[in-house]
């Protein structure tokens, strides 16, 4: 399945708090056999909330938004899901129930602001928040799956196994190996990778990070990956990488590959 994730919140958008949650959702996903295809992060503003959605909508089969679940006045999320895709928000019995009596246990009456958290599109189930108190939900529209989970990783890190477990296993194999290069320019590498690509015809993506200066002892890690159905990625990117290592051998530079994904 292809997945899109929605991160929401200012505090994210400004730079404020690091998006730390998109980089766990998609590694969870792509270790599970599914491709991540967007990553998308907006404010708190319904309108914005809406129209990420919709661009993922139109592109993926999974959306899992991350933040804005809570009882403050800033927790948009659910009810901006809701007038976006036109689906009524209900109160949850079973959830209410639940929150009636957390509280209650605590002594704290049950205010409007905790009562909030019980709300959710029509047709939505809850995912248990095995941390905290505002519950995850998961709908089905219009043959796309919605998962919406909170932005406290720690609470959303929770709710990722029920995901998964919902979503099954996908059939993509993600392969991913890394070469450092010592000595070789970024941009003297750059037609190789070029030539390497059109020749496995794209099935094989490579990407340099520099770690260096360009023109002052260059290091360049380079990563060789992709998606695989079959049994042949993983012998082509050791072509691959045995055509990265003739070319900087031949160029008099040097090559360290114990670091390998």
């Amino acid at each position: 399945m292809n997945i899109g994730i929605l991160s929401i919140g200012n505090e994210v958008v400004k730079g404020r708090t690091v998006n730390t949650n998109a980089s766990e959702i998609s590694k969870a996903m792509i270790e599970n056999g599914h491709q991540v295809k967007y990553i998308v992060t907006c404010m708190d503003i319904p309108e914005d909330i809406c129209d990420s959605l919709r661009f993922l909508m139109e592109r993926s089969d999974v959306i899992i938004t991350s933040g804005g679940l809570g009882p403050t006045v800033d927790d948009l999320t659910i009810r901006a899901i809701s007038e976006c895709l036109n689906v009524k928000l209900v109160i949850n019995g079973d959830v209410e129930q639940e929150l009636r009596k957390r509280y209650g246990e605590l002594g704290l009456d049950f205010t409007e602001e905790r009562k909030k958290m019980a709300f959710m599109p029509e047709g939505a189930e809850p995912i248990k928040n095995l941390y905290g108190t505002a519950p995850g939900i998961f709908m089905k529209h219009n043959e796309k799956l919605i998962f919406s989970t909170p932005g406290v990783p720690r609470e959303m890190r929770g709710m990722l196994a029920q995901i998964l477990k919902i979503l099954g296993k996908g059939n993509l194999n993600y392969i991913s190996r890394d070469m450092k290069v010592f000595g070789i320019m970024e941009s003297t590498i750059a037609p190789l990778e070029r030539e390497i690509m059109e020749k496995f015809q794209n099935k094989i993506s490579i990407k340099s990070h520099p770690e260096s200066m360009e023109f002052k002892d260059p290091v360049l890690t380079i990563e060789f990956y992709g998606y695989a159905t079959g049994s042949d990625l993983e012998r082509e990117i050791e072509d691959a990488m045995d055509m990265v290592r003739q070319h900087v051998i031949r160029l008099g530079g040097r090559l360290d590959e114990k670091q390998k994904s």
